[in-house]
C-alpha cells in the first residue's frame, strides 16, 4: 500500500515579512507545498537530510514545490548523499532581488526554479544521472548557474526580458550523455558559459542569443564526441570563444551562426 503524506505551509502577512519556513522530510511518496507572500522571507526544505547535515535517510518520490511572493525572498532545498532518488523539486518567485537554490544528488530527479522579476538568481547543485534541471527567468538583469555531475543530465537556462542576461552551466566528472541548453532573449548584454570538464563522451550544447545588446559565448571542453550549435543575432556586437581540449579519439560538429 502506498501511504501519501501532503504537507501545505502558507505565511501571509499583509505587509510585513522576515517569515522563517524550515521543512526536514525522511520518507518517501510525500507532497511540501510552501508559500510565502512578503518580503525577505526565508523557506529551506531538507529532503532526506537530518538537521540539515549528510544522513542515510530515505527521500524518493517527493514532490515538493516552494513558492514566493515579493522582494529579497531565499527559497532553498537540499537532497543529498543516498536514496535520494526519482524526486520532484519546484522554486517559484515572483517578485525583485530574490534567490532560489536546489542542492540534489541521486538519479532521476527533477529540479526546476522559475522566477519572475528583476535582478533575480538562480543556481543549481545536481549530482546523480538521468537528472533534468531548468533554470527559467524573466525581467530585468538575471543570473544563473548550473553545476552538473553525473551521466545522462539534461540542463536548461532560459532567460528574457530587458537588462543583463548571465548564464552559466558547468559538466563534470565523466559526465556522458550530457545535454546542456542556454537560450537569452531581449535587450541588454547577454553573457553564456558552457563548460565540459573531464574526459566525457557524446555531449550536446546549445546557445542562443536573440535580441539588442552585446552577446558573448564561450565554449570550453576537454571531452570527446560532442555536438555544439551557436547562433547569435541582433545588432551589437557579437563574440564567441571556442576552447576544445581532446582526451583520446574525438568527433566534433560545431556550427556557428551570426546575423544582424
Amino acid at each position: 500500500m502506498v501511504r501519501l503524506l501532503l504537507i501545505s505551509l502558507i505565511s501571509l502577512p499583509l505587509v510585513a515579512g522576515n517569515n522563517a519556513i524550515t521543512v526536514e522530510h525522511k520518507g518517501s511518496a510525500s507532497v511540501i507545498n510552501i508559500k510565502q507572500v512578503g518580503y525577505t522571507n526565508n523557506a529551506t526544505v531538507y529532503c532526506g537530510l537530518s538537521n540539515g547535515v549528510y544522513s542515510t535517510h530515505t527521500c524518493t518520490r517527493a514532490t515538493i514545490n516552494i513558492n514566493t511572493t515579493g522582494h529579497g525572498n531565499t527559497a532553498r532545498a537540499y537532497s543529498q548523499w543516498s536514496n535520494h532518488s526519482d524526486n520532484t523539486f519546484t522554486i517559484t518567485q515572483t517578485g525583485d532581488n530574490n534567490f532560489g537554490y536546489l542542492d540534489l544528488d541521486m538519479d532521476d530527479n527533477t529540479g526546476t526554479i522559475i522566477q519572475n522579476g528583476n535582478s533575480n538568481t538562480g543556481i543549481v547543485l545536481m549530482a546523480g544521472s538521468d537528472n533534468a534541471y531548468a533554470i527559467n527567468q524573466t525581467g530585468n538583469s538575471k543570473y544563473a548557474k548550473i553545476h552538473a555531475f553525473g551521466d545522462d543530465a539534461d540542463t536548461t537556462i532560459t532567460q528574457s526580458g530587458t537588462g543583463a542576461h548571465n548564464g552559466y552551466v558547468y559538466n563534470y566528472n565523466y559526465a556522458d550523455n550530457n545535454s546542456s541548453t542556454i537560450t537569452q532573449s531581449g535587450s541588454g548584454a547577454h553573457d553564456a558559459d558552457i563548460f565540459w570538464y573531464s574526459d566525457a563522451d557524446d555531449g550536446v550544447a546549445s546557445i542562443t542569443q536573440s535580441g539588442s545588446g552585446d552577446h558573448t559565448a564561450r565554449l570550453n571542453f576537454y571531452t570527446d564526441d560532442y555536438n555544439v550549435g551557436v547562433t547569435q543575432s541582433g545588432a551589437n556586437d557579437k563574440s564567441f570563444t571556442a576552447t576544445y581540449n581532446c582526451v583520446s579519439s574525438c568527433t566534433k560538429t560545431l556550427t556557428i551562426t551570426q546575423y544582424d
